[in-house]
């Protein structure tokens, strides 16, 4: 089995020139703002992936211990690095550190590593971070090009569902994201129910829709207030055919 591709580096550029970042963090909280700034660099710099999730208390824990720093300094230096887009603040409002300059300075070291690349930004899917990194280890004597694995998403609700990004994103704009929160929710439900397996669950729920549409007309939006076996229910005479 192959070894996981390393995702951490052992040093970033130091540059003389300091531009605006250190200059306003200095001006608000002296050789604190100056020492945080590059322990925090230190850090995701040693962190899987350069993306530092400090939900978990010891996660904050270690933070404040690298940085040297007390919670409520933490807290405004970080609320500060965010409002001058030094860290991303989408993901920063979900305690999540991602510094998309830090990565552009280290693509060079990730492009000369074997099969390596680049990290890439988290997005953000029912106020949940996804890691959509492209950086999985492959063997490429054995895999060719289109044959490559989709890179899926993760959905907490709906684990037995797989879809990638761009399908997910395909599935809001044409039915918003209600309606294709529904869409996947019958599909994970009749897959727990049946257990059967489809090669792709974006093209199963396109397929199901195109039915849905042909036998009725229009598609009808599950009721919300259902019991799991009610909506099973109404979903096995529609798919029966699905264990033929």
């Amino acid at each position: 089995m192959a070894r996981p591709q390393k995702r951490t580096v052992d040093y970033f550029p130091h540059y003389v020139n300091h531009g605006k970042t250190l200059l306003i963090l200095q001006n608000e909280f002296g050789n604190d703002g100056y020492a945080f700034w590059f322990q925090l660099l230190s850090l995701l710099c040693k962190t899987d992936g350069q993306v530092y999730d400090y939900n978990n208390p010891a996660s904050w824990k270690l933070l404040l211990a690298e940085t040297h720093v007390n919670e409520v300094t933490a807290t405004q230096i970080l609320k500060i690095l965010s409002d001058i887009d030094a860290i991303d603040k989408d993901l920063h409002s979900n305690k999540i550190i991602w510094v998309q300059n830090l990565v552009d300075n280290l693509d060079d070291v990730y492009r000369r590593r074997r099969n390596g690349s680049t990290p890439e930004k988290p997005v953000i899917v029912n106020n949940n971070p996804v890691n959509v990194n492209r950086n999985t280890q492959t063997k490429l004597n054995q895999t060719k090009p289109n044959q490559t694995k989709p890179n899926n998403i993760h959905i907490p609700e709906y684990p037995n569902v797989k879809l990638t990004k761009e399908e997910y994103d395909k599935l809001k704009e044409q039915f918003g994201e209600a309606g294709a929160k529904d869409r996947i929710e019958n599909l994970s439900l009749y897959i727990a129910s049946k257990g059967d397996k489809y090669k792709n669950h974006y093209a199963t729920i396109l397929n199901w829709e195109r039915r849905d549409r042909k036998d009725n007309g229009t598609y009808k939006e599950p009721p919300r207030k259902t019991t799991d076996e009610q909506r099973l229910a109404s979903l096995e005479p529609r798919h029966r055919e699905a264990n033929s």
